[in-house]
This record gives C-alpha cells, sequence and structure tokens, in this order.
C-alpha cells in the first residue's frame, strides 16, 4: 500500500480522482467524489486527518472534516474502534490552516461519513 501525492495541472479534486484513480460515479461532479473503504487511522497536528484503504487497496488522506469528525477532533482522537470499520465517504475540497487559523490552501477533505458496519 503506498499514499500518493496530489499533482499535475488538473484541478485539486481531479488531481486527486486521478492519483487515487477514484471511479468518478456518472452522477457526481469534480467538485465531490464519493469512496467506500475502511478506516485506516486518524491523526491531528496543525488540521485532522482521517486515512481510509479504499475498495481498490489505495490509502486515502483528507482533513477529517464531517460532522462525525467534530468530538474526534476536539480533543484530537478517534477512538480506537473506529479503526477498520467499513466506511463510505464524501471528499470535496477544504482549507488546511496553521495553527494560528491561516489558510494555508486546500486539501482534500471528508465531509460527510458513513459507517458500514
Amino acid at each position: 500500500m503506498r499514499r500518493k501525492q496530489l499533482t499535475g495541472w488538473a484541478s485539486p479534486l481531479a488531481a486527486l480522482v486521478i492519483a487515487f484513480a477514484v471511479q468518478t460515479p456518472a452522477s457526481a461532479s469534480m467538485d465531490t467524489d464519493v469512496v467506500s473503504g475502511e478506516i485506516r487511522f486518524y491523526e491531528c497536528g496543525d488540521n485532522c486527518y482521517l486515512t481510509i484503504l479504499s475498495a481498490d487497496g489505495e490509502e486515502l488522506t483528507g482533513l477529517c472534516a464531517a460532522p462525525e469528525c467534530q468530538a474526534w477532533n476536539e480533543v484530537a482522537e478517534m477512538p480506537a474502534r473506529f479503526v477498520g470499520r467499513a466506511v463510505t465517504v464524501t471528499i470535496e475540497m477544504g482549507e488546511q490552516t496553521d495553527a494560528e487559523g491561516n489558510v494555508m490552501g486546500e486539501f482534500p477533505a471528508f465531509t460527510r461519513i458513513s459507517f458500514d458496519n
């Protein structure tokens, strides 16, 4: 398993779709995508990130911006019982900030999480 970097001249979400070989449903726009997988880990620094292992074996990391993340982000920790849980996430572009809250740029964000098991 390896993480892929977002590169190229495409929009950031398009680069995410290309870099992670995410299949784009016919009804999805390039502004959002939906991916299923399982939670691998959660970590916080200036921002909090969730990493999932997609159904095709790629690790996807995004800002943990879903309502389900709010309690985790407040304490910078996700309960261990969520590791390995099957999820479906909605991916959109979010704002990545530094410790002072200054926007540093855009980064893929998981804006919705539904637990599948």
